[in-house]
């Protein structure tokens, strides 16, 4: 990570809750302690560390991104998956079999790109854009942090976010009607302007490839799995509409 000057530095945010042992998460009692508070100029590069919880089980997601690029990391089933997305493809590979998937994106997914500070962390872009609504304020350490809410027919959305912007996700728990199923995401590690190497968001060379173009990709994925690897990012590869 560079060093900075004026405008925007770095930010430590360390969450110290009382979720599951052995990892960082965030609770409404945790500590968040802030150096250099970010001012003036939005950073072009960002990090994060995801721990989603539901009927899954435990995942834990490391995400980066410069602009509209991303590359993110997680396991599952004992598969090391990355999801690159860059430009107008998806990218998906399993480094455990070798395999990989490499989708043209659908023209409504990059018209969003525009539209997003990173292509992670944006719930309270989408809450907002679904009519959600502010239903607490609160003090997370030395921080202001805000509580918003929507409920629709699909469910209910709930996200604790920072005070000031850029508008920085800290926890969210969605609930799906149809399924009573609750998922929650706590974010952590919140690392910006950082410094990646040329080929970052490429695809490595040694992956088996299979590729497709987006009308194709979706005709064979209504016959079927076109894939066995998983599209974990919809929205950056359909879009995604208003709820």
């Amino acid at each position: 990570m560079r060093a900075l000057g004026r405008g925007w530095k770095r930010i430590v945010v360390q969450i110290v809750g009382t979720g599951l042992a052995g990892l960082v998460a965030f609770s409404p009692s945790g500590v968040i302690a802030a150096e250099d508070e970010p001012t003036g100029k939005l950073p072009e590069t960002w990090h994060t560390t995801a721990l989603v919880r539901g009927s899954m089980g435990v995942r834990v997601i490391d995400y980066w991104s410069k602009g509209s690029n991303m590359r993110a990391r997680t396991l599952i089933g004992g598969h090391p998956i990355t999801t690159i997305v860059r430009g107008d493809r998806y990218v998906v590979l399993d480094s455990l079999t070798g395999r990989g998937l490499d989708i043209r994106r659908s023209a409504v997914s990059i018209g969003g790109d525009a539209k997003r500070l990173r292509p992670f962390g944006f719930e309270f872009a989408d809450l907002i854009r679904d009519g959600g609504e502010k239903i607490e304020d609160m003090k997370i350490g030395t921080m202001d942090a805000e509580i918003w809410r929507v409920t629709d027919k699909l469910g209910r959305r709930k996200l604790w976010v920072t005070a000031k912007e850029p508008r920085i996700p800290l926890r969210v728990e969605t609930f799906d009607r149809a399924t009573a199923e609750i998922v929650k995401v706590d974010y952590s590690n919140w690392a910006f302007d950082l410094d990646f190497a040329n080929d970052f968001f490429a695809t490595p060379t040694r992956f088996e490839i299979e590729s497709f173009e987006y009308d194709d990709y979706v005709e064979k994925s209504l016959q079927g799995a076109a894939s066995p690897l998983p599209i974990l990012y919809r929205d950056l590869l359909h879009g995604n509409p208003p709820r």
